[in-house]
Formats: structure tokens, sequence, C-alpha cells
């Protein structure tokens, strides 16, 4: 996960340009066209069913050349349905160089434009898990059948805080972790954090992101059974769902009676939620791992200590262990993330 970060000027601009899009109910698609010095030639994604895919706007706009290399971040379609079979126009050039983000376990194609452009003379190289990473709920659609996907984030000093009480700076983690953290927020449909996350820090649970100014998210709360306190918060927060256990007149409280899991994805599916990020502290982290429903898990850690604050519970990190298995480990300079799935 997150190979395509080693791609600066290739993938990795390519899955920009993917999170660019909105294209509900197919997946979002980038696609990048570089020469072979190593400059950008063209960049495309998919806007939307009935449109061009990606690796077709890159036809459309630029001339391509057999030193080019095409970057997508994921295989193209081998089927015509809406849009011509992406493999077969992607031939019809002198296309000799591509690097494909993830197989499509899409049956129609799922491998089959692979091993078509490799019978064509195509040098074929896949960096994995980019599409996993921009649609997090694709292969779980496809293979497992599962509505949504839920994956975790927290952050942690080298002490195993996840607070700091002696500063209001509410940032364990430093800026290059922060950029990664946007990046995926701007991958799934909504966020979550729990109670006591939303009063200490009042977060805004947006995308903040250079080169994604405009995605929008949804955004909840899962705050549980305290009626004193909600109205303390509701109102400065009005543009994020408070899911309760209780009625209210407000137009962003949700009662769903009982916080079972099942009640939870039920009321996620009818949001048209298919990617949920978890972030916050031990009782959110908990109340989705004893339901065992973690897809990927992002666990960022500092090197520096911190002195007072609340201390990560230990069973969040057994689960992490014996659960879910490391996929990937990136230094991001004095701090480290580890990846699971």
């Amino acid at each position: 996960m997150l190979q395509f970060l080693d791609y600066p000027n290739s993938m990795n601009l390519a899955v920009i340009e993917a999170l660019k899009s909105e294209t509900y109910p197919n997946p979002k698609v980038g696609a990048v066209l570089i020469n072979k010095s190593n400059q950008i030639k063209a960049i495309g994604h998919h806007q939307g069913k009935g449109t061009n895919h990606a690796e077709i706007e890159i036809i459309k706009k630029s001339k391509i050349n057999s030193d080019d290399t095409l970057f997508v971040t994921l295989e193209p379609c081998f089927h015509t349905d809406t849009s011509p079979s992406c493999a077969d126009e992607l031939l019809k050039t002198d296309l000799k160089n591509i690097v494909i983000g993830d197989i499509d376990t899409d049956i129609r194609t799922n491998g089959k434009s692979i091993n078509k452009l490799i019978s064509a003379g195509v040098n074929v190289s896949i960096i994995n898990n980019v599409n996993e990473f921009i649609n997090p709920n694709y292969n779980n659609k496809n293979i497992n059948n599962r509505p949504i996907s839920y994956i975790g984030k927290i952050a942690r000093s080298n002490n195993n805080k996840i607070t700091n009480s002696d500063t209001d700076d509410k940032y364990i983690t430093n800026d290059a972790s922060l950029k990664i953290t946007h990046l995926i927020r701007a991958t799934v449909d909504a966020i979550l954090v729990g109670k006591n996350t939303l009063v200490n820090d009042s977060p805004s649970l947006n995308v903040r992101h250079e080169s994604l100014p405009d995605i929008n998210i949804e955004k909840f709360v899962l705050w549980g059974s305290d009626k004193n306190t909600i109205n303390d918060v509701v109102d400065e927060h009005k543009d994020k769902i408070f899911i309760t256990c209780f009625p209210s007149l407000k137009s962003n409280i949700v009662n769903l009676h009982d916080l079972t899991f099942e009640n939870l994805e039920n009321f996620l599916i009818s949001k048209n939620i298919t990617s949920l990020l978890i972030e916050g502290g031990n009782f959110v982290h908990k109340y989705f791992m004893e339901y065992g429903c973690y897809d990927y898990f992002y666990k960022f850690t500092s090197d520096h200590d911190i002195k007072t604050g609340l201390t990560l519970d230990p069973l969040i990190e057994k689960y992490l262990t014996n659960t879910l298995a490391l996929n990937r480990e990136i230094r991001l300079n004095d701090n480290s993330l580890h990846i699971y799935n």
C-alpha cells in the first residue's frame, strides 16, 4: 500500500488525478503519460459513467510515442459497453510501455487486458495496491460482496500516548504524516470519530490537501447515549451527523436506538457509504475491532515522547498484531507509518 509514493512524477500524479473525479458506482481512475525524459505529456481521469475513461482522455490529449510510458491506476478495461475497450484503443497507438496500479477484479477484465497488451508486445509493469488505495471498497465489492470497507487510523507518540495534555497543539505527528492522512481522507466516502475526540479536539474532519481542494466527505460522530452534553456541541458542528441511542428534534442527530454494528452498517448503507475512515481514540477503535471489521489500518508513530496524555489501549496493538498483517512500513522523517490489512 502507498507504493505509488515512490513514483512522484508519474503514478503518484495519476492517483491525485483519479481522486479529483466522482465516478460512483464506477471506480475512480487516473492516468499520466510520461516521455523518455520523464516529462509529463498528458494527464487524464475518468469523469463518470458514459464518459471517456482515463486512457481515452490521454489518447485524445496527446500522441503516444513508442518511447513514452503510460501510468494508469487500474488495468485498462477489456470489454466495450458505454465506452470502447481501453485495451483495444491503446493498441491502436504506438504504446510500448505501461505501468498499471492493480489488476481489475471486474470479471469482464480481470487480467485479460494485461494478457492482451503483453501478447501485442507491450511492456507491462504493475505497482500493486494503487487502485485498492484509491477505491477502498472496489475489491471487497467484486470479490467478497461486502458493502462497506472500514479503514482505521491512529497517531501515537514514541511512548504510546495518543493525546497531549501539555499543549494546545492537537497534532502528535509531523506535516508529512498529516499530508498522507488527508490523502487517505480523499479516498473515502465518509469519516467517523467518537464523542471524546470531537469534544476534546473539535476536529474539522475535512480534506486539506493542496492538490485536492474540492473534496467533500460525510462526517459522522459516534456519540452514544449521553443526552446531557450533546446540546453543547451539536449546533457548533452542523456539518456532522451525530449517531446516538436516543431521539432528538435536531436534524443532524440520528437515533439508531441500539448501537450494534448491524444497525450502524445499515445506516451507512442507507447513506450510500461504501468506505468509512475511522479516526479517534481508544473507545471508537475498540468498538470496530470488537466486530473485527477493519480492512486496513494506518498507525502513525512519532519518534518523540509526550509527558502527559492518554495512553493507547494495548488491546488495539494486540488487534493489529494478531488479527491484521503488516503490509508496509514507511519512514516519514521523524515519524513512521505502519500499514496493516
